[in-house]
């Protein structure tokens, strides 16, 4: 119950003129989530990431569903309301949206080149439609064997790492960094976020509080003030995230 509350509840210290005038200045932004089941309420990161992580009068929408692939959110009707959301947003600050699939998309047999051309057509539509595109590759599935834990998910990263750098998108690494952060703590701590016993895919509270602040660390290094000056703060969650250790 400790970790629970001091996650859940994280204060920000301001101090100084210079400090509280860097806050007024900040211009409003919202995120547009979208992605699979690992960002997705019930089981993602997506809902804390939103309500524990961004400043008012900032805000986020999480339009991420479980199941999901690149394919089928675009045929399913998911996408558009992704890009509805950017053109009813952009008149109030910067929409930035965050584009995180592979879970499902690795399902589906010789998929890679398709994974490749919907993530391109994704980045282009929110460009077009006035939103900043950011590419996030997978979370980590927290998997173990012979005490090793296992990237099952890198050619996906990879992919989305191809396509950032092709058409000149903003990237986070969560995949490489949540399993760093992962292989650090150890396979007995990483169960401590399972969503039920045995889920080693989908987070509950704890783990949902963690990755978003590891997600939202990520962002303010990838994208700068415009993010970090929007953003609530939690520096014990991220030095522990950053030295890899569980938070206490």
């Amino acid at each position: 119950m400790q970790l629970l509350h001091h996650l859940l509840f994280p204060i920000l210290l301001l101090t100084g003129a210079s400090a509280a005038s860097a806050r007024r200045a900040c211009s409003k932004a919202i995120f547009v989530l979208s992605g699979d089941s690992t960002t997705a309420p019930g089981g993602g990161w997506g809902d804390s990431f939103n309500a524990t992580t961004l400043l008012p009068p900032s805000f986020g929408e999480n339009h991420a569903v479980g199941g999901r692939s690149t394919q089928s959110v675009l045929a399913n009707g998911e996408w558009a309301a992704v890009l509805d959301a950017v053109e009813d947003y952009k008149a109030q600050g910067n929409v930035y949206v965050t584009i995180q699939f592979g879970h499902n998309d690795q399902k589906i047999a010789n998929f890679t080149a398709q994974f490749e051309v919907n993530l391109r057509r994704m980045v282009n539509d929110v460009k077009a439609a006035g939103g900043v595109p950011v590419l996030v590759t997978p979370l980590a599935r927290r998997t173990w064997s012979g005490g090793v834990l296992t990237d099952l998910l890198g050619d996906w990263a990879a992919i989305a790492l191809s396509v950032a750098a092709e058409t000149g998108t903003h990237k986070i690494e969560l995949l490489k960094e949540s399993m760093r952060y992962l292989a650090a703590i150890g396979e007995a701590n990483a169960r401590t976020f399972d969503l039920a016993a045995g889920d080693k895919t989908h987070l509950n509270a704890v783990g949902a509080v963690v990755f978003s602040r590891l997600v939202s660390d990520l962002l303010g290094a990838e994208l700068g003030e415009p993010v970090r000056c929007v953003t609530n703060r939690n520096e014990t969650l991220s030095a522990a995230i950053r030295d890899g250790v569980m938070a206490t």
